[in-house]
């Protein structure tokens, strides 16, 4: 019977205490890598509540060509258990944003942000630029890769299309 009670008890214990809970954490590092090829981040700044959440003013987008602003709808609000938190126009962040259906872009206390001025903020800008290069600038042309330039391509074609053009014209000259 003393068995009986102790094996009672240490279940009524083992209940009775709660089990670790990840919350509005992922269960795991949080790193951009970990997040999957697919994940979009970006560099910029909040800005105004809009329709469907907040603008971000996009100044680098790595993974993605952007717009800005563009929309994310940051689970704004006091922190009551539900994963929402203060967010105030003007704060600057790297963000990896969840994308939703169709596109749209949301933030809650687990998404992976942080001030770029920070040390978490510096560590997934560089593992942003590892995983996707260096990133593009709204409203600017992407960068340009290494080797062979646009106008070096553009200048051999036309040197080609020239001396072609010469040649047909000696010939002529010389049967005609």
């Amino acid at each position: 019977m003393m068995r009986l009670a102790l094996v009672a008890g240490a279940l009524l214990v083992a209940f009775a205490i709660p089990a670790p809970t990840f919350a509005c954490s992922p269960p795991f590092n949080p790193t951009i890598e970990e997040l999957g090829p697919d994940q979009v981040v970006v560099v910029g700044t909040i800005g105004e509540p809009v329709d469907g959440g907040r603008h971000f003013h996009v100044e680098r987008a790595f993974n993605s060509p952007m717009t800005t602003p563009i929309v994310i709808a940051f689970k704004d609000g006091e922190p009551v258990g539900d994963c929402s938190y203060p967010v105030h126009a003007g704060e600057r962040l790297t963000i990896a944003p969840i994308m939703g259906v169709g596109g749209r872009l949301s933030a809650d206390m687990g998404t992976l942000q942080a001030d770029p001025a920070t040390a978490a903020g510096q560590r997934y800008l560089a593992e942003a630029e590892r995983l996707f290069g260096p990133g593009s600038i709204p409203g600017q042309a992407e960068p340009v890769q290494e080797g062979v330039s646009s106008v070096a391509v553009v200048a051999l074609a036309l040197g080609v299309l020239v001396a072609v053009t010469l040649v047909v014209a000696v010939r002529r000259s010389r049967t005609g």
